[in-house]
C-alpha cells in the first residue's frame, strides 16, 4: 500500500496573513513580524543602487529648486 503525502496549498502572503496571522494576539504578532524581519538579509530587498532613476533626478531638481527659491525670498526680506 502506498501511503500518499498530502501537501499543503501554497498561500501568498496576503492569505497567510487573513487565515492565521491576522487572528494571533498582538503579542504574537510582533513576535512574528520581528523574526521574519531577523530572517531577511539587509541586501535582498532594497535597492542600493548607486544610479540615479529619472524620478530621483526629477525630485532633486524640484527640491533644488524650491531650495534656491526660498533662500532667494529670504535675501529679499533681509535688504528691503
Amino acid at each position: 500500500a502506498m501511503s500518499a503525502t498530502i501537501k499543503p496549498a501554497k498561500l501568498d502572503a496576503d492569505q497567510l496573513y487573513e487565515q492565521t496571522v491576522k487572528s494571533l494576539p498582538a503579542a504574537e504578532r510582533l513576535k512574528l513580524a520581528t523574526r521574519i524581519l531577523s530572517d531577511i538579509p539587509p541586501h535582498s530587498v532594497v535597492d542600493y543602487s548607486e544610479e540615479w532613476t529619472k524620478e530621483d533626478l526629477r525630485d532633486f531638481s524640484r527640491s533644488s529648486w524650491a531650495h534656491i527659491d526660498r533662500a532667494l525670498e529670504e535675501g529679499d526680506d533681509q535688504t528691503g
